[in-house]
């Protein structure tokens, strides 16, 4: 049965995502002394806001106990890419996490994975997104040196998963599940975050740590879809990061017709935006990934409240549960799982998919 992988923020978030039936969790820190040195904006885990981040080391024994209390595994995120000055506090956290029992460290830079054990790293090594693994070439060059499990980027089509999957028994695989459907691939990614942090902490950090963006996410789903797309595009003019903003797009063919091409800029242009950037899904997916054999399904959003990760952990849970059910296809996993959706949420599906429709038919193939 695939695992469900939480983000938890505190230690007082381990029990309640456990009990709703996460089986690891993960999270990150952002010490003291590394946001003095290197500020939010390079942080030592691609997640720039101050608001997604334990702040301290002791934060982080306090998950680890709380977790390996409930016999729940740890994962501890050190996935950005470092220069050399950084490593000598990277060695630290590393040492730090292995001393309070971390059981996994999640690596985007081939030299911290190279150069974790010899930092006296004894725990699993999983590769993140980060690393780009959209191949067998990619998962069998992560295997040799030394990595436990491989997180496959959520930009890889669901027969592309499944055949990796098919073909790589001898590693663990974990793929994307809910929120964070960004355009951009996080290992060719150079666009800037938590810059407002810096320029307008009072006015920035205030609502972060309210999770506005949330509620508004939450309010624009309430919306006709033509008002929503509207409003997205709008509320992108304020967004922290620059691959929120609301692109404008330019489409050229010398065989489509103005009609096609009309069609192909607006999908593109509705792409982008702040709704675009969080709250997407790929529980019709479960399915396929059961039947490969994927070990883990992530859920993204450190910063999310709590109700939101145990929300989205319930449901990941009851679509799993559904599972146990062997004459269960394909399509009407997919229709019970949009129903629980809507259930579990307040508001329909309205194929927020990390996985389009069509690749659950290419999936067939290599089932």
């Amino acid at each position: 049965m695939i695992r469900i992988l939480s983000p938890v923020l505190h230690a007082r978030e381990v029990g309640p995502v456990v009990a709703a039936g996460a089986a690891e969790i993960y999270c990150g820190v952002l010490p003291g002394a590394w946001k003095k040195a290197y500020s939010n904006v390079a942080s030592l885990n691609r997640r720039e806001w101050a608001s997604a981040n334990m702040a301290s080391l002791e934060d982080l024994r306090d998950v680890v106990d709380a977790a390996h209390a409930l016999r729940t595994p740890v994962f501890l995120t050190l996935n950005a890419l470092y220069t050399e000055a950084q490593y000598p506090e990277v060695r630290r956290v590393v040492g730090a996490a292995a001393e309070c029992g971390v059981d996994a460290l999640i690596i985007a830079d081939l030299g911290l994975l190279l150069a974790a054990r010899d930092m006296g790293w004894r725990g699993a090594l999983h590769v993140s997104t980060g690393g780009t693994t959209f191949n067998d070439e990619a998962i069998a060059f992560y295997r040799e040196l030394g990595a436990d499990r491989v997180i496959l980027p959520r930009h890889n089509r669901v027969n592309e998963i499944v055949a990796m999957a098919a073909r790589h028994r001898d590693i663990e695989l974990e793929t994307f599940v809910m929120n964070s459907g960004c355009m951009n691939i996080d290992g060719f990614c150079t666009h800037h975050h938590g810059v407002k942090e810096l320029t307008r902490p009072l006015g920035w950090n205030i609502p972060k740590m309210l999770h506005a963006d949330h509620h508004v996410l939450r309010w624009l789903k309430r919306m006709p879809a033509w008002l929503r797309s509207r409003a997205s595009r709008l509320a992108s003019r304020s967004a922290d990061s620059s691959c929120l903003l609301a692109y404008d797009v330019k489409v050229t063919s010398p065989t489509a017709t103005d009609a096609e091409l009309r069609q192909v800029r607006e999908s593109l242009r509705n792409s982008f935006g702040v709704f675009t950037g969080f709250d997407t899904c790929g529980a019709c997916s479960l399915w396929d990934f059961e039947h490969a054999g994927i070990t883990s399904v992530k859920i993204v959003g450190r910063n999310n409240p709590l109700d939101k990760k145990v929300r989205d952990v319930r449901f990941l849970r009851g679509c799993l549960d559904l599972l146990a059910d062997p004459s269960l296809t394909r399509d009407r996993f997919s229709d019970l799982a949009r129903e629980a959706y809507a259930r579990i949420y307040g508001f329909p599906c309205d194929r927020w998919c990390y996985f389009p429709a069509e690749d659950l038919a290419l999936a067939e193939d290599h089932l």
